[in-house]
């Protein structure tokens, strides 16, 4: 029998993220306003090319001083960068040690060179040894994008039939779904837990 496979998103489903604190230190730094600030990551160059592959972290702290008029050192944007992180989600660690005991579990997430390397170090605590790391950035294509998922299946060596999907935004949940995958959507760890009862997967 194949294994069944938990694949995971991992920012605010598994790790909570400091948003708000990262886009308060870049502007404290910069010309624009919060709101600016949050469009202006959305354009060619910016933070979703970043999670691509197609900009590297160096070219994106570039793009962020010529278009946000950032002042910061590469070193002082480095450091506000690692500062992403709030520690994890309540409840969850319990939850993928239930979810452990019968199926594989891995991680897919849009993500960049910093914090890949940052993530399975910061916090190994809640991670197994043998638990896939997939990330955007590696793979040249994000969530929802049907080649993010198929990639990452493709390197976990599972199917869509056989894996079951987390994430907290409905549009990845969604997009799951449509390649054949079972999929939920992270609001809180009780809520998932009580979905995954009501399911007989758990």
């Amino acid at each position: 029998m194949e294994d069944t496979w938990f694949l995971f998103d991992l920012g605010n489903t598994v790790i909570k993220l400091a948003y708000e604190r990262v886009l308060a230190a870049v502007c404290a730094d910069a010309t624009m306003s919060r709101d600016e600030l949050v469009e202006l990551l959305e354009e060619p160059g910016a933070y979703r090319d970043m999670e691509r592959g197609a900009v590297s972290f160096y070219e994106f702290y570039e793009f962020l001083c010529d278009h946000a008029g950032y002042r910061g050192s590469i070193r002082d944007f480095h450091q506000v960068w690692c500062d992403f992180f709030d520690g994890t989600m309540p409840g969850i660690e319990d939850l993928l040690d239930r979810i452990r005991e019968r199926y594989r579990i891995a991680f897919l997430s849009n993500s960049n060179e910093i914090h890949a390397e940052l993530i399975p170090t910061q916090f190994a605590a809640i991670f197994h040894k043998d638990e896939p790391f997939v990330f955007s950035h590696r793979l040249k294509a994000a969530k929802p994008d049907p080649d993010a998922f198929r990639l990452a299946l493709e390197s976990i060596g599972s199917t869509p039939q056989n894996t079951i999907f987390v994430d907290d935004l409905i549009e990845n949940v969604v997009a799951a779904r449509a390649l054949g995958m079972q999929a939920f959507q992270f609001i809180d760890t009780r809520t998932l837990s009580s979905d995954l009862e009501r399911e007989r997967l758990l």
